[in-house]
């Protein structure tokens, strides 16, 4: 098994609700536990189509069976079930829009993977204080595979720290008391 870190996040609907309901999928996947739940962050949103609303973040720790690409289609496939847009989403990044889920596979053990379909280590959540702040929380020795420093030092180097504060502990019955 392998442990791997996630980021989720949603901006309309119910927030919390739609957080809750994919950690419950997450978990649900095959050979797959979540471990460790961080607080939910609520954050100003970042690289997004002005006008777009806050954001609730979380990260996850999980361990699976499933490979990268597996993990990968699993998440993709909640983030439709869960009513994820892509069609709204403007054709170029950088702006980003609304979405009622988002999954990203941050830290997949220390595997490096470049594909077209799937980048581990996340290529841009070391910029990103609303991953690192709930990664660290859960996480704060997780060394990053390429830069080889951990998360606490990656949270503290960064010089954007626009609004991102703890909205509340989040109370995840499955992720128990295990630590990793």
């Amino acid at each position: 098994m392998e442990t791997v870190y996630l980021s989720l996040g949603s901006n309309t609907g119910n927030r919390e609700a739609l957080l809750l309901r994919a950690l419950d999928r997450v978990s649900a996947y095959p050979g797959t536990d979540v471990v460790r739940v961080s607080s939910i962050y609520e954050t100003a949103p970042v690289d997004m189509v002005k006008g777009t609303r806050d954001f609730l973040n979380l990260c996850c720790a999980v361990r699976t069976d499933l490979t990268p690409f597996q993990l990968l289609g699993s998440t993709q496939g909640t983030e439709r079930e869960l009513g994820r847009d892509t069609k709204r989403l403007p054709p170029d990044p950088p702006l980003y829009g609304s979405r009622t889920i988002d999954i990203d596979i941050i830290i997949y053990g220390r595997r490096i993977i470049y594909t077209r379909e799937l980048i581990v280590p996340h290529p841009r959540f070391h910029r990103r204080l609303f991953v690192l702040g709930p990664l660290s929380e859960i996480a704060p020795d997780l060394v990053h595979p390429l830069f080889r420093l951990t998360m606490d030092e990656l949270k503290y180097m960064l010089k954007d720290r626009h609004s991102v504060g703890c909205r509340k502990k989040t109370d995840y019955p499955r992720a128990g008391k295990r630590t990793i």
